[in-house]
């Protein structure tokens, strides 16, 4: 039961299993907030609530837009790794060193 769980859960949140993988990562935010917008006025709806839709679409937008910029913060991370670890390392000889001190 915990596997179908977390496999429904994948197949909708996991940008890489999700009918949007297609898209990029700004369509697939933009769609995202979209639909958890949608889903909180349907909740809200369903409840006879519509007072408190302004809470649960501002925390939808806060949770996937969190979610959001945390992955895009360890993709960036992750390529800037991948550049240092690519860029050729100087030895000590020909480093230049600046001492401020010595030179005022």
């Amino acid at each position: 039961m915990k596997r179908f769980l977390n496999d429904c859960w994948a197949a909708v949140m996991d940008n890489q299993r999700n009918p949007l993988r297609h898209l990029d990562m700004a369509s697939q935010h933009y769609f995202m907030q979209v639909l958890g917008w949608m889903w909180s006025m349907v909740f809200s709806l369903m409840f006879l609530s519509i007072y408190h839709f302004g809470l649960t679409w501002l925390a939808h937008v806060v949770v996937i837009g969190g979610i959001a910029m945390t992955v895009s913060l360890f993709r960036e991370a992750e390529k800037r790794r991948a550049r240092l670890a690519a860029r050729p390392a100087l030895s000590s000889a020909s480093r230049c060193v600046w001492k401020l001190d010595s030179e005022a």
